[in-house]
């Protein structure tokens, strides 16, 4: 599919040579990948119009009135500037030949007119679509037919600049699993093949930029982006499970849009990868396991789909979105249960800091309200909450943890956040919240912890609690003594009133018959 069809709706140059685009913006953030913001800036100084003292009027006005808009920018009038004279420009196709973790090169033959002696993948000048043409340059200089591989990757169009030859060669790379190695026969134009580990790419004297090309087609890339998002929620220290989760649908659309797998199984390979790493790095947090199982259960009727892997990837992509969109939407109908239990002019009081508590001081404050804030130690975390709270006019009174037992004789409500709900009902919430509910019991005040469906664990009937560094505790403790920082702690089912889900409120022996409903797609 050309991207032009859903993006370019006026530009005069949709209907001309792809090639013809390579500046303009729209063409480097949907063709190439390029993380590129489609404002007003970005158009103007690509546009002939820019300085036209005859549309100075619409081009401010066409400015202003987009520059707030949640839509990217757009202009009708908007024409590209032509491309000043410079290196000629000649697109190829690189095929990589992979067989169990290793890549085959040839060595160009003195019968090529470029690079003799040089090892490369399977190369050929671009003719027609480079998705059609790289299966015929293979059988070309292999005599591979297409039965004799599987297309794995395809890698965005990659630019080398070439001042031996002044060129820019436009390299269009593919990676192909052969079947049987053995079946390879050379032509003229390569005098003989090698299989090497990909690393080894680095240290042979090869075409230019053949290792980037190769990085292109490769998984390490997406390997290296996970490692990197995997390690930053592992440090996480200030979002709650929530905003975890929501950050993980984020990356994995994003990393869906940008992905370079050529077929519906290499995605879908690709996916189960991230989220397994994802899910193993905050096991107090059941939530993204849980929404990851959920996003996958509707995954799978994508492939039952004849479609082309661009409307694979677009449609995997908007599922993702729309998990988005499900999960912004349960907490405002959670909270819309609070409603039924929080009494006007009630004292509530909050432990911790939670996107959930955060979003129902709304309704505590047109309750009218007053809140006990416990500190929550060792982050103090609660602060931000008794801040937030007293910013929106709600009286607010900030205690030490150690202080819930007794302020709870002037309490009515005690309110939570989640961030698991187990199977058999206990909850899985911020240190101290059992402790606190316990007391509660004692004195008969309700005790409500505030979720969603999405952060029942539905994947295994317990999660593990996580600990952080000692020193968060005490920096630096005399000898002898051992600290233990347990941040999260499990909260018992006859210790709780009610848990608070967007489909209403139940008691916790409810959870498991509800877990039972939510079958992963993994199962």
């Amino acid at each position: 599919m050309d991207f032009r069809d859903t993006h370019c709706n006026w530009c005069a140059m949709k209907e001309g040579p792809l090639q013809a685009c390579i500046e303009c913006p729209r063409y480097r953030k949907y063709e190439l990948g390029e993380d590129i913001s489609l404002d007003s800036r970005a158009f103007c100084e690509k546009c002939v119009h820019e300085n036209d003292p005859d549309l100075e009027v619409f081009c401010e006005t066409n400015r202003h009135l987009q520059q707030k808009g949640d839509e990217p920018f757009d202009c009708y009038r908007f024409h590209l500037k032509a491309k000043a004279q410079g290196p000629k420009e000649i697109h190829v196709v690189t095929a990589f030949l992979a067989h169990q973790g290793e890549i085959c090169l040839v060595k160009r033959s003195s019968e090529v007119r470029t690079y003799q002696g040089r090892w490369s993948g399977i190369s050929g000048y671009l003719q027609g679509n480079p998705r059609d043409h790289f299966a015929v340059e293979i059988q070309e200089e292999t005599s591979l037919t297409p039965y004799e591989y599987t297309l794995v990757r395809q890698g965005r169009q990659l630019a080398i600049t070439d001042e031996e030859h002044s060129c820019i060669w436009f390299v269009h790379p593919f990676l192909c699993e052969v079947h049987d190695p053995s079946r390879i026969t050379l032509d003229r134009e390569n005098t003989e093949y090698r299989w090497v580990k990909p690393e080894e790419i680095k240290r042979m004297e090869t075409v230019p930029g053949l290792w980037d090309a190769y990085e292109r087609v490769s998984r390490s890339s997406l390997e290296e982006q996970v490692a990197l998002f995997t390690g930053t929620i592992r440090n996480d220290r200030d979002s709650g499970a929530r905003q975890l989760a929501f950050k993980g649908l984020d990356f994995l659309e994003k990393m869906v849009r940008s992905s370079n797998a050529a077929s519906w199984a290499v995605l879908m390979d690709d996916i189960q990868y991230a989220c397994h790493e994802i899910s193993g790095t905050r096991p107090s947090m059941a939530i993204i396991p849980t929404t990851f199982d959920l996003l996958f259960r509707d995954l799978k009727f994508v492939s039952a789909q004849d479609l082309d892997i661009r409307e694979i990837i677009a449609q995997v992509a908007g599922i993702i979105k729309r998990h988005i969109k499900d999960m912004a939407a349960a907490m405002d109908a959670a909270l819309g249960h609070l409603e039924e239990i929080i009494p006007e002019h009630a004292t509530v009081l909050l432990h911790s800091y939670s996107s959930s508590l955060i979003h129902a001081l709304p309704l505590l404050r047109r309750k009218k309200c007053s809140l006990v804030v416990t500190e929550s130690r060792p982050g103090f975390e609660g602060r931000v909450t008794a801040q937030v709270a007293a910013d929106m006019g709600l009286k607010v009174t900030l205690i030490t943890d150690a202080c819930a037992g007794h302020e709870l004789q002037r309490v009515d409500v005690v309110l939570m956040g989640v961030d698991s709900i187990e199977q058999d009902g206990s909850v899985i919430n911020k240190a101290g919240s059992s402790l606190i509910s316990m007391a509660a019991s004692v004195r008969g005040v309700k005790v409500y912890f505030v979720g969603e469906l999405r952060k029942i664990c539905i994947d295994r009937q317990h999660v593990s609690l996580e600990t952080y560094d000692p020193q968060d505790v005490w920096g630096d403790p005399p000898p002898g003594i051992e600290v233990f920082n347990l941040f999260f702690d499990r909260t018992a089912p006859k210790f709780i009133t009610g848990i608070v889900l967007e489909t209403g409120v139940v008691e916790p022996y409810q959870i498991r018959k509800i877990a039972g409903s939510m079958v992963p797609f993994s199962a």
